[in-house]
């Protein structure tokens, strides 16, 4: 239950950066604007990464069902704020 919830979320996330770097405009080359651009996509993969270890590291600590669901819970409403933070 445990790996495959694990499995779904970063099949989904990977979908999403996927999606992510395949609408972004494509530059004719490399220039100035590209190290910079690379920097930052690499700066949130990194910080999704960090947030999906914390998420597993939650789950891996459940006891119960509960537990569980407070993990969820907790790491969704991080992610819809920042959602929301982002469309300000």
């Amino acid at each position: 239950m445990k790996t495959a919830f694990i499995t779904v979320s970063l099949m989904l996330l990977s979908a999403i950066v996927s999606f992510a770097v395949d609408s972004a405009p494509q530059a004719k080359g490399p220039g100035p604007n590209f190290e910079q651009h690379r920097a930052d996509i690499i700066k949130r993969i990194d910080g999704r990464i960090a947030r999906n270890q914390e998420e597993k590291s939650c789950v891996q600590a459940a006891k119960n069902h509960d537990d569980i669901k407070a993990c969820r819970n907790k790491f969704k409403a991080e992610v819809q704020e920042q959602r929301h933070n982002m469309k300000k």
